[in-house]
């Protein structure tokens, strides 16, 4: 029976970098705007987002995100900066950037998308910004101003390296109370 399963494709972030920027997301939290905050275990870095798939379509794009990246060498990836989607002043989507690492994680985004798109599935149009989402503003409140002046002041804030050995490829569960995340499939960079 065929049933769909939302997917998306990226990379974890190690503990010591998800605690960090834990703890930044608090002070974030303390200034109580209305945002919806992402729980420390669902930080990552989205490479390529699939919607929903096919069950049986599972395979194959796993099959496909280890043939791209098994010749990639393991890499580090530096949290660095505090910033927002469209931009600090208004912001949509709160993030913490990319400092190290960026051109290493750009090329393995560059080769899943070119994979993804031999399958049928559309090439991103926008230039890939490498971002650990932290929260998604809800809705537009004054304490917004307090947090666009907060993401200025740590716009080069750093939260730590993680030593990246491997791309996940996750399903999305939707439910009331937000979304969970189940691994489908790991894939090793090369040496790894």
């Amino acid at each position: 029976m065929d049933y769909k399963i939302r997917t998306f494709i990226g990379v974890e972030i190690g503990e010591k970098s998800r605690i960090q920027a834990a703890n930044f997301s608090k002070k974030l939290q303390d200034l109580d705007a209305d945002i919806k905050w992402e729980p420390p275990h669902k930080f990552h870095v989205t490479l390529k987002f699939l919607d929903e798939i096919l069950n049986e379509e599972v395979n194959d794009i796993c099959v496909r995100v280890q043939r791209a990246v098994k010749d990639l060498p393991p890499f580090t990836l530096g949290l660095k900066g505090a910033g927002a989607f469209p931009n600090v002043m208004k912001p949509r989507n709160v993030w913490i950037g990319i400092g190290e690492g960026r051109a290493e994680i750009t090329e393995v985004a560059r080769r899943i998308d070119q994979a993804m798109q031999e399958i049928g599935f559309p090439r991103e149009l926008r230039p890939f910004t490498p971002h650990v989402t932290l929260g998604r503003v809800k809705r537009a409140t004054p304490a917004l101003a307090d947090l666009s002046e907060l993401l200025a002041q740590y716009g080069n804030i750093d939260l730590g390296k993680s030593y990246i050995q491997s791309v996940t490829v996750f399903a999305s569960h939707m439910a009331r109370s937000g979304s969970s995340y189940t691994v489908l499939a790991t894939c090793p960079l090369a040496g790894e």
